[in-house]
């Protein structure tokens, strides 16, 4: 995925400092150690800042490395989900002077004009203390600064600084969505989740904050401009508010912004209406996913997400009927989870009328409280690597079937729903791929259905 976060924090960082600003993409660079490196030794920045997630923090640490062995007194700040969720972690890199927590855009601003009017005064407590939404190390350990509130009026915010990248190096790349490799470039039209989900992040705060349609409308014009009209919609849960939703939908059709709109964290699939449905199909959809996890109501209460399995059955079936791609995402492995309860999620993603189904297992991201549940019930391996949180392979089985058990089954949700020759052979009549039936089609599976992967599941 393109760096949104970045080219949002740099676009901020322009209009409110006047700063001049870079930005590298560690996925694209041959050799991102050497060019960081010399981009500091060149450059000579006030301030570099490096956004994470927890299973590249293997590789922020050799950049903060390469970084201060360029320049041993530039300011190197970690931002993003990783120090984020677990500051102290993060800040156990010496290389590394304070963590951003949560939102990056005023907290960074912030602690920039600090460090280039302080200068080395920047790190005295008594400075950097005003900088509210920090980690830093200090005597007692890694300490924090006051929480900064999040952003209210998203709309005030600059639009992402796209300028700064080369955006069509992604266009040979996959995004997100599951529909393969074009051009398409990601938005987000909201912040936040009021939901409590067990294993989810924080980083946007518990208090939904939705952009205006305008706001939405102005981006997705400019999106345009830069030559896609396919779009990945990043929100966590972006219909939560369904007006709002359905007025940005109306507002793109009015202006004749029709495009091809991807949910690829997904939909809040029990809230989902039938006139937003029709609204999405009239602007242009892509894929729609629907995130389940379980089918056990003991689970949906366990994990707190409280879904209402019959409407989600519903919004699925509604997707189907609309000719709609509809991908589901699921959790096999929960804490207790039993092997009744297991094939009971299996079944039904089997026997639903999703296009693809994806199986996850359960992933105790330090900052959750299925951290803590792991914790508690003994379950999180020793030595375990921050590479080992990687949410489509993490090495855990904290049910309460056997690892033979669990594994297998685990295995079998695979097979049984791609090889279902039924299956496939629905999608084939009444599927989203319209009158170009088999190129569509073709490039789908191609994408979506790996035998590497199938074997290496296996």
């Amino acid at each position: 995925m393109p760096p949104l976060g970045l080219l949002y924090v740099a676009a901020f960082l322009r209009s409110r400092l006047g700063a001049e600003v870079r930005v590298l993409d560690a996925r694209l660079e041959p050799d991102i150690l050497r060019l960081a490196a010399e981009e500091v030794r060149q450059n000579r920045p006030d301030a570099v800042g490096l956004s994470t997630l927890t299973a590249e923090a293997f590789l922020a640490g050799k950049i903060t490395a390469a970084v201060k062995a360029a320049d041993p007194t530039v300011p190197v700040i970690l931002g993003g989900p990783y120090p984020s969720s677990d500051p102290e972690a993060a800040l156990a890199d010496p290389h590394a002077d304070a963590a951003v927590i949560g939102e990056g855009e005023e907290t960074f601003a912030h602690l920039v004009r600090v460090i280039t009017e302080e200068g080395p005064r920047w790190k005295e407590p008594a400075v950097i203390g005003g900088v509210a939404g920090l980690a830093m190390r200090g005597e007692a350990g890694v300490e924090r600064t006051p929480p900064r509130p999040p952003i209210q009026d998203l709309d005030s915010l600059p639009m992402p600084a796209w300028d700064l990248v080369d955006h069509k190096k992604f266009w040979k790349t996959n995004g997100m969505a599951a529909v393969g490799v074009r051009p398409y470039l990601p938005i987000f039209t909201s912040r936040g989740c009021p939901y409590q989900c067990v294993y989810c992040h924080n980083i946007f705060g518990k208090a939904f904050r939705g952009r205006s349609p305008e706001s939405v409308a102005e981006e997705v014009a400019l999106i345009h401009k830069l030559g896609t009209r396919d779009i990945e919609v990043l929100d966590d849960v972006a219909n939560l508010d369904a007006d709002r939703f359905d007025g940005m939908l109306s507002l793109l059709l009015e202006r004749n912004l029709r495009s091809t709109l991807n949910f690829p964290n997904g939909l809040r699939a029990d809230i989902v209406r039938a006139e937003s449905l029709d609204l999405l199909k009239q602007v242009g959809s892509g894929d729609v996913a629907l995130a389940v996890e379980t089918v056990s109501p003991r689970l949906q209460k366990l994990i707190n997400k409280n879904l209402d399995i019959g409407r989600v059955n519903r919004t699925i079936g509604m997707l189907a009927d609309r000719r709609m791609l509809s991908r589901g995402f699921f959790m096999l492995g929960f804490p207790t989870e039993t092997e009744e309860e297991m094939r009971a999620t299996i079944k039904f993603a089997c026997e639903s009328r999703l296009h693809l189904a994806l199986f996850f297992t359960p992933t105790p991201y330090p900052g959750t409280a299925m951290h803590e549940m792991f914790r508690r019930a003994g379950k999180l391996p020793p030595g375990l690597s921050t590479i080992d949180l990687e949410f489509t392979a993490a090495p855990f089985n904290p049910t309460a079937m056997s690892d033979e058990t669990y594994h297998r089954l685990y295995r079998s949700a695979f097979l049984k729903f791609h090889l279902n020759p039924g299956r496939i052979f629905r999608i084939a009549r009444d599927g989203p791929f319209g009158p170009d039936f088999p190129l569509r089609a073709f490039r789908f599976f191609r994408n979506n259905l790996s035998f590497g992967r199938l074997r290496e599941s296996a």
